[in-house]
């Protein structure tokens, strides 16, 4: 605590740390008291955090905006970390990554079960079918209902549930008009992964990924590289790395 005592702001209940969109720069350890992590507008708690717990872990990534408002709800005590200082702490002690790495990841759960909790009533948005894809019937097929299987983008936070039978990861193309399943275009800023990169398809009660013809940059599945239009099969946890996007499959 005496490494981090300098940075120790007072917040006060109904201040707002960060709204949703604000570029971040600095990482939150929670001292004393409480907050909330809210999506979309502000009117959704994804989860409360207290004492010990993380936030605003987007400043790891350079110019990245906040993906949720975190507002206070009792007098806290916050140790405001700017980026630079929390790297040079990480690369001075382990330890410190370590916590940070595993408070982080009970954050992301709790979320996660949130978000299924809240959108497991709804109707799953109609994704948008790439023209590329359009002429195999398989694109349009639909997953039983019943069969929960999404992923979790991890550089942005995202979660896509899988509904359909065949579906296209990769880049949009503005001047072909090409849309991928699911667009990965606003994650990758450095626009490494290719417009049609790879594919996940459902069958016989299993999910498989195949990297597509064309695909620069790789495909990896738990660290292995994938050879291209070789189907492998997905398991719950895996993770999947498109250049250097990681996706984690929940099934």
């Amino acid at each position: 605590m005496d490494n981090f005592r300098k940075f120790i702001t007072r917040y006060d209940p109904g201040d707002v740390v960060y709204k949703r969109g604000d570029i971040q720069t600095d990482f939150y350890i929670l001292n004393r008291g409480k907050v909330q992590v809210k999506a979309g507008d502000g009117d959704w708690v994804c989860v409360t955090l207290g004492k010990g717990d993380f936030f605003g872990e987007e400043s790891l990534n350079l110019e990245q905006k906040a993906i949720h408002t975190v507002e206070v709800v009792e007098e806290s005590d916050i140790i405001k970390i700017p980026f630079t200082a929390l790297t040079d702490m990480i690369k001075q002690s382990t330890d410190i990554a370590f916590k940070i790495l595993r408070k982080l990841s009970d954050k992301h759960v709790k979320i996660e079960e949130a978000f299924l909790a809240r959108k497991a009533p709804e109707k799953p948005a109609k994704e948008k079918t790439s023209p590329a894809a359009s002429g195999d019937d398989r694109t349009g097929e639909k997953i039983d209902p019943k069969i929960s299987a999404y992923l979790v983008i991890q550089r942005s936070n995202r979660i896509v549930q899988l509904t359909r039978v065949q579906t296209y990861l990769g880049r949009r193309d503005y001047t072909t008009g090409f849309v991928p399943d699911i667009d990965l275009t606003e994650e990758d800023e450095e626009k490494y992964i290719s417009r049609k990169h790879s594919q996940i398809f459902f069958k016989d009660g299993k999910f498989y990924l195949s990297e597509e013809p064309g695909a620069i940059n790789g495909t990896f599945l738990n660290g292995r590289k994938l050879n291209t239009g070789v189907k492998y099969e997905l398991h719950n946890e895996d993770e999947l790395t498109l250049c250097h996007i990681n996706i984690v499959f929940k099934y």
